[in-house]
């Protein structure tokens, strides 16, 4: 019964993540090269946080119309040197929860992604809008 699909069933395995001490660059190079638009931040082996898509490009807007010297070569800066590209406060779900909790949590937040995490943080997917409407087609298409 659709209704009470668990998240590990549809959620997208083998996620792209960076380190909390790579660079931007890097992680802009997953979203371009990959076609994913969000990147989970890993430390230690923990999620930490979440780049996506749209907070580089709204970073790289800012850059063009409030340049600062400062950073150099903005994109070959690590991570941790641009708090305003990394979300840290996110919301997670874990591989047990349901599909309708994920939903829920996604129209309650405006988010349109929800890292999956075991108890300790560890990441062990992703549950996109994506994922979410193609579940939605195959039941409705059966």
């Amino acid at each position: 019964m659709p209704r009470k699909t668990k998240i590990e069933e549809i959620m997208t395995k083998g996620v792209f993540s960076v380190d909390i001490e790579a660079t931007i660059h890097s992680a802009d190079e997953i979203i371009k090269n990959e076609g994913v638009r969000h990147v989970p931040v890993i430390e230690s082996g923990k999620l930490v946080g979440l780049i996506t898509e749209r907070t580089l490009m709204e970073y790289s807007l800012k850059q063009l119309y409030d340049y600062d010297d400062e950073f150099g070569e903005i994109g070959h800066n690590k991570i941790t040197d641009f708090s305003e590209v990394l979300q840290r406060d996110i919301t997670v779900i874990y591989p047990e929860d349901s599909v309708i909790k994920a939903v829920e949590i996604m129209a309650k937040k405006k988010v349109d992604c929800l890292p999956v995490v075991d108890w300790k943080k560890h990441l062990v997917g992703i549950l996109t809008s994506t994922d979410i409407m193609l579940f939605v087609y195959k039941h409705l298409s059966e």
